[in-house]
């Protein structure tokens, strides 16, 4: 999880950045950030979202009649077409993506990237940083109910007569 909004990230400030060229890039740029991507294991870690999908799908249909089972059933109806929507979006994804990356990086960057991953300090850089994603997915939850908190305060320091507890009617 944590791997993945860091690609995301990434992806998005490449994206918004005035960096990205305007020209094409050439064919070994292109081939270089694949390669990247690759090592990074983007896709693999892009692909699992299936689940994702499927909760905020189904939060967005009524609940089935039927109980528990049926309920499972359709939970799993939706993670299994989620699942088949993010396999068929992923090669396009990851095409655009290496071309973005292309852009903004010269092909010295991608080849000293692609270097890095494939050492044996990179290649353990991938193999670890799965174990972070839990504390760290934590972490990112402590500090989200941190902001909310510290918001609420300084909201209603601002405009406490938003801030009144509700009347009963």
């Amino acid at each position: 999880m944590t791997r993945m909004i860091a690609l995301f990230a990434a992806g998005a400030m490449l994206w918004t950045s005035a960096a990205v060229a305007q020209t094409p890039p050439s064919a070994r740029s292109v081939a270089l950030a694949r390669r990247y991507l690759d090592d990074a294991q983007a896709q693999t870690i892009l692909s699992g979202e299936g689940p994702v999908v499927a909760q905020f799908m189904l939060s967005k249909i009524p609940a089935p009649a039927g109980g528990e089972a049926k309920a499972n059933e359709v939970r799993q109806a939706m993670i299994d077409a989620a699942d088949a929507a993010v396999a068929a979006q992923m090669p396009a994804f990851m095409q655009k993506m290496a071309v973005i990356y292309a852009q903004v990086f010269t092909e010295k960057e991608l080849s000293d990237i692609v270097a890095f991953y494939d050492s044996a300090s990179g290649k353990a850089f991938v193999a670890k940083t799965s174990a972070a994603t839990a504390p760290v997915a934590e972490l990112i939850h402590s500090l989200g109910a941190a902001i909310q908190a510290d918001t609420q305060t300084r909201f209603c320091a601002r405009e406490p007569a938003s801030c009144q507890p509700a009347k009963a009617r």
